[in-house]
């Protein structure tokens, strides 16, 4: 069994408060990524009448009817519960997948102090789910631009990849501390998961050679780390070899004179980085609208995490090393609940945040 232990020889960490560092290096930020669900069940319910109805006493427990229903519940039902939770964890940054313009404008409300990034990937303006950013503005989290592209074939225009269900996008937002990207994969094709690992793997060492800081991608993979499906992981990660992708996309982010550093860069999986103490919650984070026992249980949201050239030390596999301590580490990671007993079920993905620490020398 392999054996957590920190770099200067000692079993690990022990627990440590969120957001907590040791010695004042670096900078603590709380990452949160959610694949919400989208309002497939649409209804004219304002979000002033789901404030409205909230009880102001507690109900007594006799009157609770536990775990009711785990059937998908309309989003004016769950987007309350949605943004509680989101409010109770206080993440820096939450990345949030399958939203509608509706529920993106409900959660600018729910959430006044984040402010939000994205387009919907349909027209590239506000048609079809988002991948949207939300973010606490901070010294860390200065915003200095973003942009969207798509995971297609041509991934400047709004495009889907063909043979795919749907299409998708990744929004990128480029702040002070580090630079962090939001996606969603195909749910059919492996084609289109593996054509979107490797434009974001290409994307986002740009990103860490140009900035000169950490990346971090956030997202519903629909790629599991394991098994048939998993080519969009691995190539994301640096052990498969990444597909062809657009010339023009190629030519507009590459990055010169690093001798092929570009084509043998890989991310990190924070969860697999951060130490087993600081590791909670769940295993899997999609479920699936079914109760206990029944659920379809799959980890395929992730949060990863990669660094610029130069600051990695070693390769892994032929592939550049990019482990936690070089430009980051992983603090805590965890799965959170997507069921309480008292509520519908506010999606059929779990939430899954980490806390990190950016900058510094570890």
């Amino acid at each position: 069994m392999k054996r957590y232990v920190a770099a200067d020889g000692s079993p690990g960490p022990v627990i440590r408060n969120a957001h907590h560092t040791e010695g004042g290096a670096g900078t603590p930020l709380r990452l949160l990524t959610w694949n919400l669900r989208y309002d497939s069940l649409p209804d004219s319910i304002p979000l002033s009448t789901s404030i409205a109805s909230l009880p102001a006493a507690i109900p007594a427990d006799t009157s609770i009817p536990y775990y009711p229903s785990p059937a998908e519940a309309p989003w004016s039902t769950r987007r309350i519960g949605v943004a509680r939770t989101l409010a109770a964890t206080a993440p820096d940054l939450i990345a949030v997948q399958e939203a509608l313009s509706r529920q993106v404008a409900d959660l600018s409300a729910l959430l006044p102090s984040y402010t939000r990034l994205g387009v919907g990937r349909d027209d590239g303006v506000d048609a079809g789910e988002f991948s949207a950013i939300y973010f606490r503005p901070s010294p860390a989290l200065k915003l200095q631009s973003w942009d969207t592209f798509w995971l297609s074939p041509t991934p400047s225009v709004p495009s889907r990849f063909p043979g795919a269900g749907s299409t998708r996008t990744a929004t990128v937002a480029r702040f002070a501390a580090c630079t962090v990207l939001c996606t969603h994969w195909d749910d059919q094709s492996d084609a289109q998961r593996r054509l979107a690992a490797s434009l974001i793997r290409y994307r986002a060492a740009y990103e860490a050679a140009t900035t000169r800081r950490p990346v971090f991608v956030l997202g519903d993979f629909n790629s599991p780390s394991d098994g048939d499906d998993s080519g969009g992981y691995a190539i994301l990660t640096g052990h498969a070899e990444p597909v062809e992708i657009e010339a023009g996309f190629r030519e507009q982010y590459r990055v010169d004179g690093m001798g092929g550093w570009q084509d043998q860069w890989g991310m990190a999986d924070v969860a697999a980085e951060t130490p087993p103490i600081g590791r909670s919650g769940h295993h899997a984070t999609f479920t699936g609208f079914k109760r206990w026992g029944e659920m379809d249980l799959k980890r395929i949201d992730f949060v990863m995490a990669g660094v610029p050239p130069g600051v990695q030390n070693g390769t892994l596999g032929g592939r550049v090393s990019q482990g936690a301590g070089r430009g980051w580490r992983g603090v805590r990671y965890s799965v959170g609940e997507t069921w309480f007993d008292d509520e519908p079920m506010h999606s059929d993905h779990r939430p899954v945040w980490v806390d990190v620490v950016v900058g510094g020398k570890y």
